[in-house]
C-alpha cells in the first residue's frame, strides 16, 4: 500500500528541491535526491537522530500518522552532527509520514549553567507569553539580571541600565560582591537571595522608584545555583512614595502609632515610634486579630463597630498608665458599598491627660483655699445671745460677697438671731460695687427679722459712700464696734 503510494507521487517526490523522507513507523522507505544530498542513505528514522532528540521525532510522527494532528514541526540534530534542523511532518496516507527539512534552526545562546533549572530544554519552541513579556518588557523602564552563587554576574539587560550609567550586557563577567560597595542595599539583598530568601524591595535612586524582586534558583537537589532579579522604574509614583517615606520617618519620631485592620480582625499595618509606649515594635502586630487581642475592651468594640458601620470619628482611651487619641478613618471598597478596612492615627497624650488633671487638682484646691480664705477673712461671731459680729477685712466682691451673705443668713436663721453687727474697721475703700455688696447683705439681713448695724466706717470709706451716692441714712452706723455693742445692750436693759 505504501509503495502504491510512492509510485502516485512519482517524479513529484524525486524531483523536489526540499529534502523529503518517507516513513512507515521507523523506517525510511524512501527520500529523494535532495536528502540523499543533504543526509545520505537514511534506513531507520530514529537512528538517524540524537539521542536527546529522538523522543520528540517520534511523537511528531505518531501525532500525524495517528491523525492527531495534519502537521507537526520540530527540531531535531542528527546523530553523526551538530547542527539543529528545524522538520515538519505531515501524514502521507496509510499510516505513513512524509518529513521534510526546513532549514537550520538559528542559533540560540548558550545559559549559563546556573541558570539552567529555569529551562526545559534550549531548542523547545518559545512560548506566546515570552514574547509577549518580551514586547512590555522593551516599552517599560525595567532591567533583568542574574548573579551566580560565586556573585558572577550572568546577565544584565533592559533599557532602565541607562539610568545607571550602563548599557546592556556591560556589567556581565564581573562580579556583583566586589561591585557592590559592603552595606549598601544591593550588596545585602543580593547576599540575602543567594541564601535562599526570596526578596520584594523598593528604592529611590536620585529622582526614580524602583521596585523590585529577587528570586533563588535551585537545582535537582534544592541548592541555590544563583538568582535572578527584575527592577521596574515607576517614576510616575516617585514624588508621592517620596512623601511617604518622608512620612514614615517622621512617624519613627513623633509619639503617634498608625494602624490598619480589615472586617475581619486581621493587623494589616502597625508602625510609629509610639507603639513603644505600649510594649511594641513596628510591624509585630501585622497578621494577628485585634478582635483577638482586643476583643475583651468595651471600648475597642465600640470604636471598630461604629468604624465599620462607615464613621469616621476621633475617641480618647486609656490602656494601662497611658492614654491616647484616636482618630479612626474607614475604608470602602472599590463600590463604595461597605466599609473592608479601617486605618486609626493614635497619639499619645498622656502628658496632656495628666497635665489637665493636675491643673484641675490645683484649681480645686484654689477654690477651697479661697473658700477658707474668705471664710477666715469675714468670720461670723455670736459675741451676745441673738447679737452676730461679722468683721470685714480687704477687699469686697460678688464671690466673698455671695459666700458672706449665704453663711450669715444661715446663722441668723439657725441661732435665732435678733441683731447683726458688719464691722468695717478692716476695709480701707470700697467702691460702688462692694457698696452695693453690703447694702444687699443688710437688706437681706433685715429680710429674715434682725436689725443690721454698721460700724467702723473710716473718714475714707464714708466719703466714699456719699461720693457715689450711697443711701446709708436708713441704716445705724457707730465710729466703733465697741459703741455699737454698748447701744444694742444698753436698749436691752431698758
Amino acid at each position: 500500500m505504501l509503495g502504491d503510494n510512492y509510485r502516485h507521487l512519482g517524479g513529484m517526490f524525486d524531483g523536489c528541491p526540499d529534502p523529503l523522507l518517507l516513513v512507515e513507523g521507523d523506517v525510511v522507505v524512501a527520500q529523494n535526491e535532495s536528502a540523499r544530498a543533504a543526509l545520505g542513505e537514511v534506513s531507520s528514522l530514529l537512528a538517524f537522530f540524537d539521542a536527546a532528540d529522538r523522543s520528540a521525532v517520534s511523537s511528531a510522527c505518531a501525532a500525524v500518522a495517528g491523525g492527531h494532528s495534519k502537521k507537526s514541526t520540530f527540531s531535531a540534530r542528527p546523530a553523526a552532527g551538530t547542527s539543529t534542523n528545524r522538520w515538519t511532518a505531515w501524514p502521507a496516507g496509510s499510516g505513513a509520514v512524509c518529513l521534510r527539512i526546513d532549514g537550520p534552526v538559528e542559533a540560540r545562546p548558550e545559559i549559563p549553567a546556573p541558570l539552567a533549572p529555569l529551562f526545559a530544554a534550549k531548542d523547545a519552541p518559545v512560548a506566546l507569553r515570552t514574547l509577549l513579556l518580551g514586547e512590555l518588557f522593551e516599552r517599560f523602564d525595567g532591567i533583568v539580571w542574574s548573579i551566580a552563587k560565586d556573585g558572577t554576574i550572568l546577565v544584565s539587560e533592559g533599557k532602565g541600565l541607562a539610568h545607571f550609567g550602563l548599557s546592556p550586557g556591560e556589567v556581565v563577567g564581573m562580579n556583583a560582591l566586589q561591585l557592590y560597595p559592603p552595606g549598601s542595599v544591593a550588596r545585602q539583598e543580593t547576599e540575602r537571595a543567594l541564601a535562599g530568601e526570596e526578596l520584594y524591595g523598593d528604592s529611590i535612586e536620585g529622582m526614580s522608584y524602583w521596585v523590585r524582586r529577587l528570586t533563588p534558583v535551585r537545582d535537582a537537589a534544592g541548592s541555590v545555583t544563583a538568582i535572578v532579579g527584575f527592577s521596574l522604574r515607576a517614576n510616575e509614583n516617585s514624588e508621592e512614595t517620596l512623601q511617604a517615606k518622608a512620612l514614615i520617618r517622621a512617624l519613627s519620631e513623633l509619639p503617634l502609632a498608625i494602624w490598619a485592620m480589615d472586617a475581619d480582625g486581621t493587623c494589616k499595618m502597625s508602625l510609629g515610634n509610639g507603639l513603644k509606649d505600649l510594649g511594641l515594635m513596628p510591624g509585630q502586630l501585622v497578621g494577628t486579630n485585634l478582635y483577638e487581642l482586643y476583643g475583651d475592651r468595651e471600648d475597642f468594640r465600640a470604636d471598630m463597630k461604629r468604624a465599620f458601620a462607615g464613621e469616621q470619628f476621633t475617641s480618647e482611651t486609656s490602656f494601662v498608665t497611658s492614654h491616647w487619641r484616636n482618630t479612626v478613618i474607614p475604608v470602602r471598597d472599590t463600590f463604595g458599598d461597605r466599609v473592608v478596612r479601617i486605618y486609626s492615627v493614635a497619639e499619645n497624650v498622656t502628658d496632656r491627660v495628666e497635665a489637665q488633671r493636675r491643673l484641675e487638682e490645683q484649681l480645686t484646691l484654689i477654690q477651697s483655699q479661697q473658700q477658707a480664705i474668705i471664710g477666715l477673712s469675714s468670720p461670723v461671731i455670736e459675741v451676745w445671745q441673738g447679737v452676730l459680729v461679722v468683721p470685714l477685712i480687704g477687699s469686697i466682691d460678688q464671690a466673698r460677697a455671695s459666700v458672706l451673705l449665704e453663711r450669715l443668713l444661715t446663722e441668723v436663721v439657725g441661732r435665732q438671731s435678733s441683731a447683726v453687727i458688719l464691722d468695717l474697721t478692716g476695709v480701707d475703700t470700697v467702691d460702688a460695687e462692694a457698696a452695693q455688696h453690703l447694702s444687699n447683705v443688710m437688706r437681706s439681713v433685715e429680710l429674715v427679722g434682725a436689725t443690721g448695724l454698721l460700724s467702723g466706717i473710716g473718714p475714707s470709706v464714708a466719703k466714699t459712700m456719699v461720693d457715689l451716692g450711697v443711701d446709708m441714712q436708713s441704716r445705724r452706723t457707730y465710729p466703733t464696734l465697741a459703741e455699737a455693742l454698748r447701744r444694742l445692750i444698753g436698749a436691752r436693759k431698758r
